[in-house]
């Protein structure tokens, strides 16, 4: 049998690009040629394997069974080639990660400048987003996310967990008493995350339990950045992730209320998809993301046993 290496790869790039165009591009070859890399391999499997029309191309029925293999040889080739980069000491290579917006403001720009001066030649593309999306069919190598789906096919490694701190500014108290009690805020303007307390309440644990009591304010936005922000000018009390609250803490810009009582806790997890031969690019990746949260355990909770408080979002 003929090697079809390059026809399935041409094959794969148009389902996975949309089009022929855009398999072209990405490949960097021209149209033409990978119009005649999809007419061999249906000459030789004697099988349509696309639906062609003036707007889009879909896979048939056998070509969507063999696309499949045809990602998987795909990765597996780039895979050896990358091994033997491996162990000349030069990994190369793209690595596609998925974020929280605002934790990947936070954090993944640190994390990716020191990755790369360690590994230069191993490009970095990541996206900013609060929606689960599949991974493979988006082809991400690597996601951080809180909470998890039910996927058998992804490795999920936790990293901690997020907890929350009540904070506002120093102006603020001065013109307002810090609650001594949850039922408290009732007298402050709070600014909401709407995203993750859709309910509109906020809830806290004690040694009396758990009590949940209306977040009422002005202000409801979906990015604790900025509601870090609002709370920095005075306009209310924020509930803010540690990691987002903690470096205006050590400024003098916020100060914490409530500290005798905790938040619900959300695992944070760093996730892929699930492959036999992971590429040394993803590994160096994955590694390098878990060891730097190790060596900073105040930026998430990582005591053991609370995950019964824990709440997917």
């Amino acid at each position: 049998m003929k090697d079809y290496l390059s026809e399935m790869r041409s094959f794969a790039a148009v389902i996975e690009n949309g089009g022929f165009t855009q398999a072209a591009k990405v490949l960097g070859v021209s149209k033409g040629l990978i119009s005649q890399h999809v007419k061999r391999l249906e000459s030789e499997l004697g099988a349509q394997l696309l639906f062609r029309s003036t707007r889009k191309v879909e896979p048939t029925e056998i070509g969507t069974t063999f696309l499949e293999y045809c990602q998987n040889i795909t990765q597996s080739a780039n895979a050896a080639f990358e091994a033997v980069e491996a162990l000349r000491g030069e990994p190369v290579g793209t690595v596609r990660i998925t974020v929280p917006v605002s934790f990947g403001e936070m954090f993944l720009d640190d994390i990716i400048v020191a990755f790369q001066r360690t590994h230069p030649r191993i490009q970095i593309e990541m996206e900013l987003e609060n929606t689960f999306r599949d991974l493979q069919s988006a082809h991400i190598d690597i996601a951080i996310r809180a909470g998890l789906t039910n996927d058998p096919e992804q490795v999920a490694i936790p990293l901690g967990q997020l907890s929350e701190l009540v904070c506002a500014s120093p102006v603020y108290w001065a013109k307002h008493p810090k609650p001594e009690t949850p039922a408290d805020l009732a007298n402050h303007n709070c600014l909401l995350n709407f995203q993750y307390y859709k309910d509109g309440n906020w809830v806290f644990f004690s040694d009396d339990g758990a009590q949940s009591v209306p977040a009422i304010g002005n202000l409801r936005l979906n990015h604790y950045p900025l509601l870090r922000n609002a709370a920095i000018r005075g306009l209310g009390v924020a509930r803010l992730p540690r990691y987002v609250a903690l470096p205006a803490i050590s400024e003098g810009l916020l100060e914490t209320a409530l500290d005798g009582y905790s938040s619900p806790l959300r695992p944070i997890y760093l996730v892929y998809p699930y492959q036999a031969n992971l590429p040394v690019k993803n590994r160096l990746m994955i590694d390098f993301i878990r060891n730097w949260f190790i060596e900073r355990p105040d930026l998430l909770e990582t005591r053991t046993g609370s995950l019964r408080q824990s709440r997917s979002s």
